[in-house]
């Protein structure tokens, strides 16, 4: 009894300690953890301040400017001295200004006209877009990921558990077998095959419980919880096999695929492009205002009440027209017009791709739905045959080559029946992910 009760105590510790995850919890996990949707979303972030900085630079920019100058040796002009009344031919030295100066000035700059600009600022809400479709793009592979590690971990475990029930089966066979055989009562070989078929599930078993800990190590990173941490999968093959079956396919919208967005985008960035080359030969206009004030000493005076200070103001207005380039703007428009055709034949292909997958897709669906119903019924009946051929066996009837034969074949069907509701779920998961419409609800 304390035994029992250490390993009750010990069992219901576990999954106390344990993380139950559903699928739908496991998809929620991946949207909040997996680093690179956090990394999406903070580039979603950057492109936003990279668009305030963007009209930023069209708003009056005002800086403000202060200096000192002192000068232990000044300056010196020579000048001729018959300026000063002094002899032809000989020159006088003098010295020009006080030895110390401070400024202190304001300059206000307002941009007037700049066709760059104007396409800036389109091209930084493009650059926004781009970054939020990025963003739905990796969450749509997160969840495909997602969706594939826990039902591979869930094929994984049903495997395991297939492989462990065949295996107590077997280990019961070959204790049979071994017990009439030292009897005297059937052949050695039938032992030898009895023992084949337990080494080859005892090897399978070892391979599975690898498996079981790799994909759900998987599903650990995928969704952003410990590697150590247990986990506990709730949702089962069956059910979403079941869910799978039961789901309506619903009509495919290529103008709302995440893809066809990210095409069409890319076809607005690089007519931008174009527009930003084409902008670039027009005038720029700029108009500045600037305002100061002076003050001169021959000693550090300058916070003195009796410091006098002299005002200095200015206005202005700058152009800036581009008259040649040496065909470097028309070279850089080509261009332009060449990434601008090529973005529309790239987005003509995606159209074409994107219904070439959802036939493909359907296909997928309809005839792994197919195979679901032909792997069960094929199951059925070798588990039939196998339990026909277990009684022929113990009666003497079959030798254990048919046996084997028969329970080979049953592993077989076991796991094609596996596969089956793996390809199932999976291809039924892609299709209802291309089937969804990018709407400003889920942008």
């Amino acid at each position: 009894m304390p035994k029992y009760l250490i390993c009750l105590l010990l069992f219901s510790s576990f999954f106390a300690s344990a993380q139950e995850l559903s699928i739908h919890e496991a998809m929620e996990l991946a949207r909040k953890n997996n680093r690179t949707l956090q990394n999406a979303s903070a580039d979603i972030q950057i492109a936003r301040q990279k668009r305030l900085e963007t009209i930023a630079d069209g708003l009056p920019q005002i800086s403000a400017s202060a200096g000192y100058l002192n000068y232990p040796n000044q300056p010196v002009s020579v000048v001729p001295a018959e300026f000063f009344g002094g002899t032809p031919g000989t020159y006088t030295s003098l010295t020009f200004g006080l030895s110390q100066s401070a400024t202190a000035g304001l300059m206000v700059e307002q941009v007037v006209f700049d066709g760059s600009y104007i396409v800036g600022l389109q091209a930084a809400q493009t650059y926004l877009q781009i970054s939020e479709q990025a963003f739905i793009k990796s969450e749509q592979q997160v969840v495909t990921t997602t969706v594939e590690s826990y039902v591979n971990a869930l094929v994984a475990q049903a495997q395991l558990k297939v492989l462990e029930q065949n295996l107590v089966i077997a280990e019961r066979n070959y204790s049979d077998v071994l017990q009439l055989y030292e009897n005297g009562l059937t052949e050695e070989e039938n032992v030898e095959q009895i023992g084949l078929t337990v080494a080859s599930l005892k090897s399978s078993v070892h391979y599975s419980q690898n498996m079981v800990r790799i994909t759900k190590g998987i599903v650990h990173y995928i969704v952003g919880l410990p590697y150590d941490k247990p986990l506990v999968l709730t949702t089962t093959l069956e059910e979403l096999t079941l869910r799978a079956q039961k789901e309506a396919l619903g009509d495919f919208r290529v103008a709302q695929n995440i893809d066809f967005l990210i095409a069409e985008n890319d076809i607005e960035a690089n007519r931008l492009l174009l527009k930003l080359e084409r902008a670039k030969a027009l005038p720029r206009i700029s108009a500045f205002a600037s305002g100061g004030y002076d003050g001169f000493g021959e000693t550090f005076d300058f916070f003195s009440a009796q410091q006098d200070w002299y005002p200095r103001t200015a206005v202005g207005l700058n152009i800036n027209f581009p008259v040649f380039s040496s065909f470097k703007a028309t070279a850089k428009k080509q261009q332009a017009k060449l990434a601008l055709e090529k973005s529309k034949r790239q987005s003509e292909d995606v159209v074409q791709r994107l219904l070439l997958e959802e036939t493909s897709l359907r296909n997928e669906v309809q005839l792994y739905l197919k195979n679901i119903h032909t792997s069960s019924e094929s199951l059925a009946l070798a588990t039939r045959i196998e339990q026909k051929n277990q009684i022929k066996f113990k009666e003497g009837m079959v030798s254990g080559y048919t046996l084997r034969q028969a329970q080979i074949q049953l592993y077989q069907a076991q796991n094609n029946y596996l596969t089956a509701m793996q390809q199932l779920v999976l291809a039924k998961a892609k299709l209802s992910l291309l089937l969804t419409p990018i709407t400003p609800n889920n942008k």
